[in-house]
């Protein structure tokens, strides 16, 4: 029985270790203010940042779409997909993340990645080969849920993709998914 005592005594002083540990870890710190007061060399950046109806956040370049696609992505998926199947995109911005999926899924053992990004603005992304959704029905400023292409890949596309990922994070891929406000016409 003397045994059983010590065990639970240990137990005990375990679990209110661990209760104390837990507390003192998750205790929130204040944020720190960022008045010009407090801060006086620090200068206000831009906000270049939008938040969605959905809550997410885009950059003001990714906001803006160019008025051919604007007047197109107005239209039913349908006619959306009529206007634009077997047509050319480019990508708009820097370092575009092309997914396997029309979702965005930045999880840290099962992501929806290609394994790398296309880097450079203005590159050939590919041709449409379908159009969708968003499947977690994520939607723009507009209130509108985002349109996702399904693209047959360029070749320079291809390469930019493949340079920038390595060998843990390559996935063998023949199309992939764009996302409306990372693409233009051109």
């Amino acid at each position: 029985m003397n045994g059983d005592k010590k065990l639970y005594l240990y137990s005990g002083l375990a679990i209110a270790l661990a209760v104390v540990a837990y507390v003192v870890i998750t205790k929130k710190k204040p944020l720190p203010t960022s008045s010009k007061e407090n801060q006086p060399n620090v200068e206000e950046e831009k906000e270049d940042v939008v938040v969605t109806p959905t809550g997410d956040e885009i950059t003001e370049e990714q906001n803006i779409i160019e008025p051919t696609l604007k007047e197109i992505l107005k239209k039913p998926l349908a006619q959306i997909k009529l206007s634009l199947l077997n047509k050319k995109l480019y990508t708009k911005l820097d370092d575009v993340n092309p997914r396997t999926t029309p979702y965005v899924n930045n999880g840290w053992f099962k992501n929806n990645n290609v394994g790398g990004k296309i880097k450079t603005k203005g590159t050939l992304a590919g041709t449409v080969v379908d159009v969708a959704n968003d499947e977690g029905l994520l939607k723009n400023t507009e209130g509108k849920v985002f349109v996702w292409f399904k693209i047959n890949p360029s070749a320079s596309a291809r390469k930019q993709i493949e340079d920038d990922s390595n060998f843990f994070t390559a996935q063998r891929f023949n199309t992939f998914w764009l996302r409306e406000d990372v693409i233009s016409l051109k």
